[in-house]
């Protein structure tokens, strides 16, 4: 994975890996029907530090096991709306943007990689204070098998 923190807070990642995901929005009791999100997973404990130290909510389960290092994740809320997000997937030679209605779909393929930009919300209640991460835009390259690969190119050759 590879982060850099631009302009404005926004984190720009590369390569990053994506887990619990859910931008269908389905409710379950880990979430509340219509919440989209996910999380990114932080490979170590250096990077996590300083994301907390910038006031990002990363969340940090405790080994279960002797010796493994604790898991590291920062979740990421997908609201749609005027201003976005886009989410763009590359399966083989094909490109599109997937619109609110069908950017579910990124739930149920193998991903290969995920490149995405996530800003940050200040917020303030009751005089607690904390940073929400949302989506801002997302490439997802999907993992696909060869023989998916082969009857793609026969269906669209390039020109």
């Amino acid at each position: 994975m590879e982060l850099t923190f631009a302009p404005r807070d926004i984190l720009q990642i590369n390569d990053a890996r994506i887990i619990y995901r859910n931008l269908r929005g389905e409710g379950s009791k880990f979430n509340r029907e219509g919440d989209r999100n996910f999380a990114v997973v932080i490979p170590n404990q250096e990077l996590a530090d300083e994301l907390i130290d910038r006031g990002w909510n990363v969340k940090i389960k405790e080994p279960r096991d002797e010796g493994e290092e604790p898991f590291r994740y920062l979740p990421v809320k997908v609201k749609f709306n005027d201003r976005g997000p886009q989410v763009y997937l590359v399966s083989g030679n094909a490109h599109r943007e997937l619109s609110e209605d069908m950017v579910s779909i990124v739930d149920e393929i193998d991903i290969r990689s995920v490149n995405l930009d996530v800003r940050p919300y200040d917020w303030e209640v009751n005089g607690k204070t904390g940073r929400t991460a949302y989506l801002q835009s997302m490439e997802v390259i999907q993992e696909i098998d060869r023989f998916a690969a082969r009857y793609a190119e026969e269906e669209s050759p390039e020109e």
